[in-house]
């Protein structure tokens, strides 16, 4: 506080035949076009409000600074208001983004404005000064409880001595006027982190052993307080579970043994104590819904859901989803209606109110209001924007998303005595204050195109390997390892996507199972007769049974067929030897080209080339020909002999006649 009210009355009186020499304060022109570098900032220091009858007032300490380059005269700051109260989201979302164009300047008084100097006395640039303004809710029009008002000041100065006067900073912030009802607020924290796991016991890196034993801790710590709300991913838990038995953590060329197994063990320790009924779960790993939405994929949230029932524990937890940005479309709604969520995350939400109905199943639970670019405003005037937030909200309550330490620190600043904590089960069973949820149109931010697409190629990959593995414990885990690289967590994060989605890759990707089943044979093979059988090598070095065929083309397919092979299984770390049978029809060179593939025909190995020369197939004909060439002749010289025979028989029997 600076000085007495009374003391300060006494030096402002004195200063009021000053501002009246300068002219009305409302009545400023711009500031000359030769001082677009003139600026002057207020930054807020303090504001408190001492109640909410019509002689409460209200306290705004700040600092002035003139921030600009060329010196400033005659500074001033002046309080702003806006008598018109803020009942809605869309108003209060719109009067955080408007700055000119309504309100107006509060009339002449000691405590309504501060004079930094005189008209012939510069303030320099980088110079500051305290000051503290006040005035009474009736003087500002803030009369009506329940509501919200912007407030602020005005910075006024001139370029020159005796020039003109312009406004040259702004502050604009809300003061709230809580009604006679507490506002029940619901703090929901996330426990929630980017995946790491790739299939049970190995992990791309141990980076979750460091969030676990520092922002998940501190998540866990605030969702364990009476009265607040949290929801686990299931992928979070499956993923500490496994860490807490020991795990291993790929490091480049092989593996090492995971150093997270205690940490991991405390943090599920301490989660089992955690209230239920304030609990929820949200689906598997986080999924990008928006994005499954877009690109038509219905397989989304089923591979979310089937991998959610691994894990045990959660099945009893109302399924909360949490689009990316905590943004709703409309049609993400639509796409979530047969998800068996009771709610969805909305901070697009246009009406106030904790819990809203839709049009379909699933409930919205709409979050804070949020203004753009709130995050980046000061540390005061975030908070009052939280406060307004709630008091719109009034008895329908409010919730509260909390995933980081910066969240969990506003939550705490911004809880007041008018305001009762309302846990997430308490919320989720009482009824709906807002009917027909509408939302707004905000675009959410979601995976990016290459991004989907590498995810597409990797659940190909994944039904490739089930082919080529039919009894495959990787494929056991697939909708959890597809689902874990679909997670919001990678929006941004291209990094952390490619090395989830190499890690694996590593395992089932094309490129690493054709060098782990490899194929031998020679190259060169020879062919005495219309079909041959020539044996070649399958050699499996996957840790993993395989169950194979070999397929042959050819260049020239009427000269040269080849059948596929039958089916074989081989083993992890043996060879099989394996029987092809090839057709030929002519002479001639033919090249084959021969690979091993999966029953349903998905290649695995590269191919190897084989050149098969068809060279006795033509001597084999002649000589068949040559044969029956001599048995014709044979044939012919021996009845002409027969015929010789029976002429001279019946001759000698006529002679005797």
């Amino acid at each position: 506080m600076i000085g007495t009210t009374t003391g300060r009355r006494r030096v402002f009186a004195l200063l009021l035949s000053w501002g009246a020499a300068v002219g009305l304060l409302s009545l400023v022109t711009p500031v000359p076009a030769h001082a677009a570098t003139l600026q002057v900032s207020f930054t807020v220091t303090s504001l408190a409000v001492s109640g909410t009858k019509a002689k409460d007032e209200v306290t705004v300490q700040g600092t002035v600074t003139n921030t600009g380059d060329t010196p400033a005269y005659g500074v001033q700051v002046l309080l702003w208001s806006s008598r018109d109260a803020i009942r809605d989201l869309p108003t209060l979302r719109q009067a955080g983004t408007t700055t000119v164009g309504w309100g107006a300047r509060l009339p002449i008084d000691a405590d309504h404005y501060a004079v930094i100097t005189t008209s012939a006395v510069p303030f320099a640039p980088g110079a500051s000064r305290q000051v503290e303004l006040r005035a009474t809710l009736a003087d500002l029009g803030f009369t009506s409880r329940g509501a919200v008002y912007a407030f602020g000041a005005d910075v006024i100065a001139s370029a020159d001595a005796g020039g003109n006067y312009g406004t040259v900073g702004q502050l604009r912030t809300f003061v709230p006027m809580p009604g006679k009802t507490p506002v029940p607020i619901t703090s929901v924290v996330l426990l929630s982190a980017a995946p790491t796991k790739l299939v049970d016991n190995l992990f791309r890196d141990d980076s979750l052993m460091v969030e676990l034993g520092q922002r998940l801790e501190n998540l866990l710590t605030a969702a364990d307080r009476p009265g607040m709300g949290w929801l686990i991913d299931p992928a979070l838990l499956d993923e500490v579970r496994d860490m807490s038995d020991g795990y291993q953590v790929t490091d480049g060329t092989g593996t090492r043994p995971g150093t997270g197994q205690d940490v991991a063990t405390a943090w599920l320790t301490r989660f089992g104590k955690l209230d239920r009924h304030a609990g929820g779960r949200t689906l598997f790993a986080n999924p990008d819904v928006n994005a499954g939405r877009i690109t038509k994929d219905s397989e989304l949230v089923h591979r979310a859901g089937a991998a959610a029932q691994t894990v045990a524990g959660v099945e009893d937890l109302p399924l909360v989803v949490v689009p990316a940005g905590r943004i709703l479309p409309a049609a993400t709604y639509d796409y979530l209606s047969d998800s068996g969520a009771e709610a969805i995350i909305a901070t697009n939400a246009t009406a106030a109110g904790a819990l809203q109905t839709g049009d379909a199943e699933p409930r919205v639970l709409a979050t804070a209001a949020e203004v753009p670019g709130a995050a980046q405003t000061p540390t005061i005037e975030r908070h009052q924007l939280a406060y307004s937030a709630a008091v719109i909200a009034g008895a329908k309550g409010q919730v509260r998303f909390l995933d980081g330490l910066e969240d969990l620190a506003e939550d705490q600043a911004t809880t007041t005595a008018w305001m009762v904590r309302r846990d997430l089960g308490s919320l989720l069973a009482s009824t709906p204050g807002v009917a027909n949820a509408a939302l707004g149109t905000e675009k959410p931010p979601r995976l990016g195109a290459g991004q989907l697409e590498t995810i597409k190629r990797l659940t190909a990959e994944f039904d490739a390997y089930g082919d080529l593995v039919p009894d495959s414990v990787l494929i056991d885990q697939s909708d959890a390892a597809i689902t874990r690289t679909t997670s919001t967590a990678w929006i941004g994060n291209s990094a952390g996507f490619e090395a989830q989605v190499g890690g694996l890759a590593a395992l089932v990707g094309g490129p690493e199972v054709g060098r782990s089943v490899t194929l031998d044979a020679s190259h060169r093979f020879l062919m005495s007769s219309r079909t041959n059988q020539f044996p070649v090598t399958v050699t499996n070095n996957l840790a993993e049974q395989i169950r194979v065929q070999v397929v042959v083309t050819t260049d020239n397919p009427q000269r040269l067929t080849v059948p596929p092979s039958d089916l074989v299984t081989v083993a992890p770390g043996q060879s099989v030897t394996v029987n092809i049978r090839p057709e030929a029809t002519s002479n001639g060179l033919v090249i084959a080209r021969a690979h091993v593939a999966t029953a349903d025909g998905h290649r695995v190995s590269p191919d190897t080339s084989i050149t098969v020369e068809i060279t006795d197939l033509g001597v084999v004909a002649w000589i068949i020909v040559g044969v029956s060439g001599l048995v014709l002749v044979g044939a012919t010289a021996w009845r002409i002999r027969q015929v010789r025979r029976r002429t001279a028989a019946a001759e000698t029997t006529g002679k005797d006649a």
